[in-house]
C-alpha cells in the first residue's frame, strides 16, 4: 500500500472515530441529562405504579435486568416480579449518594448509584436501610432515554 492510499484508509477510519468524540461541554450536559433520568426512575419507583416504572425500560427485546443474582430476561418478566415487589410497599423514595457517570456517545451512557432509600413496606418496615446500588445502561431509543440493562445489588453496611 503506497502512503497516500494509507492517509485516505487512516482518515476513512478515523472519520467515525471523530464523528463520536464529544467535547467536555457535550460530555457534561450528556451526563446531566443521564442523571435526570436517574432521579425520574427513582419518582417512577415513588409512584408505586408498575406502568410508569415500565417506562423506564425499552420496549425492546434486547432488556435485560438482574437483581441479587436473578436475571429477568425481558420486560414481561421484570414487570411480573416489580408488580409483585410493588404491592408491598406502602412508600418508596430516596436519593442518590453518590453517582458516577460515564457517557459512552452521544447516544449511551451508563450510570451507577447508590440509592438512599426512603423506603417501607406495607407492615411499616423500612427496606434498603444499607441502600441500593444500581448501575444502568441508557441508550436513545425512539427519541428518549431507556435503560436497556440493569444491575441491583443491596449496599452493605458501612465497615469498622
Amino acid at each position: 500500500m503506497n502512503a497516500r492510499m494509507l492517509s485516505l484508509a487512516v482518515l476513512v477510519l478515523a472519520g467515525p472515530a471523530r464523528a463520536q468524540q464529544l467535547t467536555a461541554p457535550e460530555k457534561a450536559a450528556l451526563a446531566d441529562s443521564i442523571r435526570r433520568q436517574a432521579d425520574g426512575f427513582i419518582a417512577a419507583l415513588g409512584t408505586l405504579n408498575i406502568d410508569r416504572f415500565m417506562e423506564q425500560f425499552t420496549a425492546d427485546p434486547d432488556l435485560t435486568y438482574v437483581d441479587g443474582g436473578r436475571i429477568y430476561p425481558s420486560r414481561e418478566a421484570l414487570a411480573k416480579a416489580a408488580g409483585g415487589f410493588f404491592k408491598g410497599l406502602k412508600r418508596a423514595g430516596g436519593r442518590w449518594d453518590p453517582t458516577r457517570v460515564v457517557v459512552l456517545g452521544r447516544n449511551a451512557a451508563s450510570f451507577t448509584g447508590v440509592f438512599r432509600a426512603d423506603v417501607v413496606d406495607t407492615a411499616g418496615t423500612a427496606r434498603w436501610t444499607d441502600g441500593k446500588i444500581w448501575t444502568f445502561v441508557y441508550e436513545r431509543r425512539r427519541g428518549g432515554w431507556k435503560i436497556i440493562q440493569a444491575h441491583e445489588a443491596n449496599a452493605r453496611p458501612a465497615g469498622p
